[in-house]
């Protein structure tokens, strides 16, 4: 038996590119589609960027990352970085008033922004892009026009949308439940080890020093505990990766998958366990490239976060944020596309591997009939 290879992430990026640029009406679909949600998400971001930070600097005060300032007259007259300290003394002022009177009321806000318009949103897109993407890499005919396209997409989306919208409820379910257990144990380890960075680096001293053994107990039981965390945030983020790699199929699934009756299709916990049945064998792959599009998605918004975009006052604040919206939307686009082709290479290598067994079957010779015989 001879069946196709897996296709392997590069592969699958290479077909989603591929597939993105081959019809030139499926592009100007997803633009417009992602359009909304673009717009939507230069304000949502701006929301996300105030509330990290300001819960960060909450954080850190609590676990005491940053050590008061000095503020005795001898520094003041000495330093040559005066302005600079200056600076930094009206800037944790303006910290400490933001973040005990506003953090509760951003939390609530960005929280209500994520549930509400964002998931509608989003569900609304994914599903729109999902049904132009297969129509185009299921059809057999010539490169598809504008208006039959958006005419099988949409009634594709019609049939699906309430499926759609129960299997969102139920990921949304699934990965804020993993996420508010997640968040802790998150916290816990990235503030529990940067809280005593200084004390980690002074291995090397107590080295040299020659200290004895009971003096570096305190920070062997430490390191100890740091690599526990450590293990377990590995371990724990590599099983969100493939769950939400489930997930994202199981969204796939909703959109294309028929039911029984042709109408209703396959969605809930149907489709979780369908998209878990065509996953079998893939898993590693999968969470390789969910884990390729996490890595992208935090390193388009660290440098905005870093630089405290949201709390900037000049206009460059929307500039930036637009930008990497812009890119967080094309990796959206570009996972969604290699979602539908893993969908359809997944669907299809059962169906191929039995042709494969059934060409592979010897012929079947005709059985004589039985012959009766009678004493």
């Amino acid at each position: 038996m001879k069946i196709d290879k897996k296709l392997s992430v590069v592969e699958l990026l290479k077909r989603a590119v591929k597939l993105l640029l081959s019809n030139i009406n499926l592009a100007l679909i997803i633009f417009l589609c992602c359009l909304p949600l673009f717009c939507f998400l230069i304000f949502f971001e701006l929301s996300l960027q105030t509330t990290l930070s300001f819960t960060y600097h909450f954080l850190s005060k609590q676990v005491n990352v940053g050590k008061d300032l000095p503020e005795n007259d001898l520094f003041l007259q000495t330093t040559t970085n005066y302005l600079t300290y200056q600076s930094l003394y009206q800037q944790r002022n303006i910290w400490e008033d933001l973040s005990e009177n506003d953090l509760i009321p951003w939390l609530i806000k960005t929280s209500l922004l994520y549930f509400f318009p964002y998931t509608i949103l989003d569900l609304l897109t994914t599903t729109m892009i999902v049904a132009a993407s297969s129509t185009v890499y299921t059809s057999k005919e010539e490169p598809l026009g504008l208006i039959d396209l958006v005419d099988r997409s949409i009634k594709i989306c019609r049939k699906r949308l309430g499926g759609c919208l129960v299997t969102t409820l139920y990921v949304l379910l699934l990965s804020t439940s993993v996420f508010l257990f997640f968040l802790p144990l998150c916290l816990l380890f990235f503030f529990g080890f940067f809280s005593h960075w200084a004390d980690s680096l002074n291995i090397v001293g107590l080295i040299h020093e020659r200290q004895t053994f009971l003096d570096l107990v305190p920070f062997l039981i430490y390191a100890m505990v740091v690599l526990v965390q450590a293990t377990l945030f590995m371990y724990l983020t590599a099983k969100f990766i493939k769950w939400s790699a489930g997930w994202n199929m199981s969204l796939v699934v909703s959109v294309l998958e028929e039911g029984e009756d042709g109408e209703e299709g396959v969605y809930g916990s149907d489709a979780l366990s369908l998209a878990a049945w065509y996953r079998k064998g893939h898993e590693t792959r999968d969470v390789w490239m969910m884990l390729m599009f996490l890595i992208f998605a935090l390193t388009t918004r660290m440098p905005c976060l870093y630089s405290k975009c949201s709390l900037s006052s000049n206009g460059n604040r929307m500039l930036y944020t637009g930008l990497y919206v812009g890119l967080i939307c094309f990796g959206n686009v570009l996972k969604w596309l290699a979602c539908v082709v893993r969908y359809h290479d997944c669907k299809a290598r059962p169906l191929r591997k039995k042709a494969d067994v059934e060409q592979a079957r010897p012929p079947a010779t005709e059985i004589p009939p039985k012959v009766l015989v009678f004493k």
